[in-house]
């Protein structure tokens, strides 16, 4: 799911030694030069923002918490990081990487090229995010004229999908704070207040475990689709259906439930569908046959829409891109994956629960659950 951004990143990003070591890092960009062994390029740039930045985290741990940042990678492993902001904000800048010397930008453009000339011959490959701003590779090959440059983003992508032993220990420790963040939610559900209070007693529970991004939706009626809060206060809803995620460590982990005082069949059918999916899903499952699993749960209610997209991995992006189009096919081993069953009878009447899973040969290891 989308959710509105802040404006300016705010919560903990400082690179820590001791939750992803300078090792990990290095090994990624020798790892991402493999990758492009076909080809010999020169050099990869590797472009981020406030908004998508997972490939700036695999490769330097770097979120830029204002506009922009890029990484410029070196075939030595060598990177050269510049960062949005004025040169005395590069103090700050630099704790958010192990990347030596975090430079200001002027002119990326005139960055690049000066980088460029301490290269040898061959093209430039561009990692780039979706929401790369549409003007920035015709300012990039203005800067170099004679120098191709070569979107190898699909290739590069693939190396964010099956996560390490230390990736999987980071992504753990996020499922953990959103464990702590739903309890406070169901707490506070449970005590009888307000939608809003019950969504800002599960942020403040989701800080206050390290959290460094957090963001919710949840329902503004009975029942309704989790959407931003953009009211000042409001009433109980029963049922209560909300969207949690949250960042730790560059990793994402999140989930959907439903929160209801007297659970009615919608409900009830809607946790049979996801145990489905979970019994079902395993290396190699296709995503056609988890669906067909809930379904057969479902009684006859119709998908909630929200659940429409029953597979997405996760990661340091809340939506990996996928090697198909269309999304996840096939449950691969290693990965990490959101699993999500809804339905919908009829308005105020809607349920929806999901599940944080890394997937093995035999099953899957739940690393959090709605049905808990």
């Amino acid at each position: 799911m989308r959710v509105t951004q802040p404006a300016v990143l705010v919560g903990p990003y400082d690179w820590d030694e001791a939750v992803i070591p300078r090792s990990e890092f290095e090994g990624r960009i020798k790892e991402a030069w493999a990758a492009l062994k076909g080809e010999k390029f020169a050099g990869i740039i590797v472009n981020g923002n406030k908004m998508d930045n997972g490939a700036l985290a695999f490769l330097t741990n770097f979120t830029p918490k204002i506009e922009a940042g890029y990484a410029l990678v070196s075939p030595d492993g060598a990177v050269r990081l510049h960062s949005a902001g004025s040169p005395h904000m590069m103090v700050n800048a630099q704790r958010l990487t192990w990347v030596d010397a975090v430079k200001p930008i002027r002119d990326i453009g005139k960055h690049i090229a000066e980088w460029a000339e301490t290269l040898g011959e061959g093209p430039l490959g561009l990692w780039a995010t979706p929401t790369m701003p549409g003007d920035l590779l015709p300012r990039i090959q203005a800067a170099l004229p004679s120098r191709p440059i070569k979107d190898v983003s699909a290739t590069l992508d693939a190396l964010m999908r099956p996560k390490s032993a230390v990736a999987k220990r980071v992504a753990r420790d996020a499922a953990a704070i959103l464990t702590k963040g739903t309890a406070a939610l169901r707490q506070s559900f449970e005590n009888n207040v307000s939608a809003r209070e019950s969504v800002v007693a599960a942020e403040k529970a989701a800080a206050a475990a390290g959290a460094s991004d957090i963001r919710m939706l949840a329902s503004i009626s009975k029942g309704g689709t989790p959407t931003a809060i953009d009211y000042p206060e409001g009433g109980k809803f029963d049922p209560l259906l909300v969207y949690m995620a949250v960042r730790y460590g560059g990793y994402w982990a999140d989930g959907v439930l439903t929160l209801s005082s007297v659970p009615g069949d919608t409900v009830k059918n809607t946790q049979a569908a996801l145990q489905a999916m979970l019994a079902t899903a395993r290396a190699g499952v296709s995503v056609s046959d988890l669906k067909k699993a809930a379904q057969e749960r479902l009684g006859g209610l119709a998908v909630h829409p929200a659940a429409k997209r029953a597979v997405t991995g996760v990661g340091l992006t809340l939506e990996e891109t996928e090697a198909e189009p269309t999304g996840v096919s096939r449950l691969e081993e290693g990965r990490i994956y959101s699993l999500r069953a809804g339905a919908q009878k009829g308005e105020g009447d809607a349920a929806l629960f999901s599940a944080l899973v890394e997937v093995k040969a035999g099953g899957v290891d739940i690393l959090w659950s709605s049905l808990t």
